[in-house]
């Protein structure tokens, strides 16, 4: 089915009744990792951008997405008008390749909100703890008019870092019982984060394991990610406590910080519409090679009859016919 990518796009960049079906649509799009992905993304290059985009990850259980309700709720509270989105990247169906959506149960009471947009995305295996299409996603939304974009990941450990290429700032949200400092410098998230979020405040030791923290934060080199004792913060998203001055350090850190973001953010669009591109390339060349099968191509290099450059070629000039 032929999509109006264009009109898509001005629908959606509209204040009309149908600017958020249309940004779905093109959501849907973007995440699909299709021609017609790479499509949207060059056409989002010059779109209005989000004055915020948080990422938040962490060990699961540490309550990401609690912290997340609380600080939709605040938003909306100091900003009356303003429009927010949530990326919510859930772990894959082994079966239908869907996102669970797991984390949107917990911000149900905002789902009849017009000012919030909040959108999951399936994992698909994708390694890194984001969808692929997350970044075509967090475009549109700045297309649509959100003011700040919150992108939750599925908290697994390591990888999450990934998150690093596509929010203004990284918050790393950990609990007390879930091991001591030394064991999350060792999983790699010390490094990814600008601001560290010690949830579940009200519960038995979360003031010593802030402690610990805050001494951790001081040995690693902070002057690349400009953190500082104020970036280890003490909340409880249950109790509401310590969420508003977590936004209020967020706001300061944005008004310091802004046009270094800004200049972050037009190298990273590079980046990402070059990766994209080699997806595709890639999805095209994996076709080609399923249609190769039927000639034994691994067979006949094993036996001599060709080489692995003159079968990289005749791929590749398949792959042009093929889709001109």
């Amino acid at each position: 089915m032929n999509v109006d990518v264009e009109a898509l796009i001005r629908e959606a960049g509209t204040a009309g009744p149908g600017r958020i079906r249309a940004a779905a649509r093109l959501m849907t799009i973007a995440e699909g990792g299709s021609g017609a992905a790479v499509n949207v993304l060059g056409k989002l290059a010059g779109a209005p951008e989000p004055r915020l985009v948080l990422g938040l990850t962490g060990s699961p259980g540490s309550g990401k997405s609690s912290l997340v309700d609380r600080l939709l709720q605040h938003c909306r509270a100091e900003n009356p008008d303003s429009h927010i989105g949530v990326i919510a990247v859930d772990p894959s169906s082994p079966y239908s390749n869907g996102a669970f959506l797991g984390d949107r149960v917990r911000m149900m009471r905002h789902a009849g909100d017009p000012n919030i947009f909040i959108r999951s995305a399936a994992t698909r295996g994708h390694i890194g703890g984001l969808a692929a299409g997350v970044f075509g996603m967090l475009k549109v939304m700045g297309l649509a008019g959100c003011d700040i974009v919150l992108i939750e990941t599925v908290g697994v450990g390591q990888m999450e870092i990934e998150i690093e290429s596509l929010a203004d700032l990284v918050l790393i949200v950990l609990a007390p019982g879930q091991g001591d400092a030394m064991q999350f410098q060792k999983a790699g998230l010390m490094e990814a984060g600008d601001v560290f979020v010690v949830n579940k405040g009200d519960c038995a030791g979360a003031a010593e394991f802030h402690a610990q923290l805050m001494a951790s934060v001081r040995l690693i080199d902070h002057d690349r990610k400009q953190r500082g004792p104020d970036s280890v913060r003490l909340v409880s998203a249950r109790e509401d406590d310590g969420i508003a001055e977590l936004l209020d350090y967020l706001d300061r850190r944005r008004d310091a910080e802004a046009d270094r973001w800004l200049a972050r953010r037009r190298t990273r669009l590079g980046t990402h519409l070059r990766a994209a591109v080699l997806e595709l390339a890639q999805r095209r060349l994996e076709a080609e090679w399923s249609a190769l099968a039927d000639s034994d191509p691994v067979g006949r290099v094993l036996r001599g009859e060709t080489g692995l450059a003159e079968l990289s070629d005749a791929l590749l000039r398949h792959a042009a016919l093929n889709n001109v």
